[in-house]
């Protein structure tokens, strides 16, 4: 069955091709898949004009709960380098890995060898580099074997570690480095413009990070209230606090009993700003502020971005709103 997928995803690409009246050359640039745009940004701003770079997810959908198609893996299996988040973001990878034949194409897992935080303390004790993740073996398997070390619930998609890396400039820094390296190995005719922007870029998020040192270091409320508790990384780099209402899934929904807790929460706390992603169902928040007539405020978590925005612009809006945390 697998197989038919690819044959007959593959044979689509070509036909298409051919009702266009184009002919299926060699490219001249290498063809790099990502998934979403954190981890598309990185590949775009790495490879300049040296690779056509795109994204799975480029209509808005939710990497979180995502269900891949036959489509996708044959556009995944026509580039060269396929590059995604981790294991804990974007959980329907696994299931596309068994579509393709990855000796053909290159997967690189953005936050190899990246210390992950605890998805329920967010506490740094989960070391990718201590686990082998070999794309060439049997992903049912291995999905199969991760679900049950870690405590994977794929339909549910619970995380046992927090994969929202991007939010902290100098771990997003490091995974930069893993995407230089993909893209070298698979286009090592390029590797100096891609050690070269990578410089730059690294360049860029330190500045960004020491904007946020300054920003952040005298603020008096050090606790956010969040919807979706996607800013682990960014508090704990920070010294700052979060308190969710729901998980780290944007799927995951509390329990009455959690609302209720919230609310409880937010009276006693007197707080004045619940945060919220500008994408994402504010509903349950709004229910939360209501307890105190909370205010709620824009907080991105850069999974989706609008057009004419990129990553630091975003995470220098999402600085503006920190600092006005009351």
């Amino acid at each position: 069955m697998k197989k038919w997928m690819k044959a007959a995803t593959t044979l689509a690409v070509l036909l298409s091709s051919l009702a266009f009246g184009t002919e299926v050359q060699a490219q001249d640039k290498i063809q790099v898949k990502t998934t979403f745009y954190p981890v598309y940004f990185l590949a775009s701003e790495i490879a300049g004009d040296n690779a056509d770079v795109s994204m799975l997810l480029d209509g808005g959908e939710d990497a979180h709960s995502y269900e891949v198609s036959a489509r996708d893996s044959g556009e995944v299996q026509e580039s060269d380098l396929f590059i995604y988040q981790d294991d804990e973001m974007e959980f329907f990878v696994q299931d596309l890995l068994t579509l393709i034949d990855t000796n053909e194409t290159k997967v690189q897992e953005s936050t190899e060898g990246i210390e992950l935080l605890s998805g329920s303390t967010g506490d740094h004790d989960h070391d990718h580099s201590e686990e082998e993740h070999n794309h060439e073996e049997d992903h049912d398997h291995e999905h199969e074997e991760h679900a049950e070390e870690e405590g994977h619930d794929h339909e549910g998609h619970s995380h046992e570690y927090d994969p929202h890396t991007w939010l902290d400039p100098v771990t997003y820094a490091q995974q930069a480095e893993n995407v230089r390296d993909a893209l070298i190995e698979v286009d090592p005719d390029n590797a100096d413009a891609y050690t070269e922007n990578t410089t730059a870029l690294i360049e860029e998020l330190t500045q960004l990070h020491t904007e946020y040192q300054e920003g952040l270091q005298d603020l008096e409320n050090r606790t956010i209230v969040v919807q979706h508790a996607a800013f682990g990384y960014l508090t704990h780099a920070y010294d700052l606090h979060q308190e969710s209402i729901a998980g780290l899934s944007t799927t995951q929904e509390p329990s009455a009993e959690t609302l209720a807790t919230m609310q409880d929460f937010v009276q006693e706390h007197d707080v004045k700003v619940i945060y919220v992603d500008p994408f994402g169902d504010n509903t349950i928040a709004q229910t939360v502020a209501t307890s105190n007539d909370a205010e709620l405020k824009p907080l991105s978590t850069l999974e989706i971005v609008p057009e004419g925005e990129d990553y630091f612009s975003v995470m220098r809006q999402n600085l503006e709103q920190l600092k006005s945390n009351q």
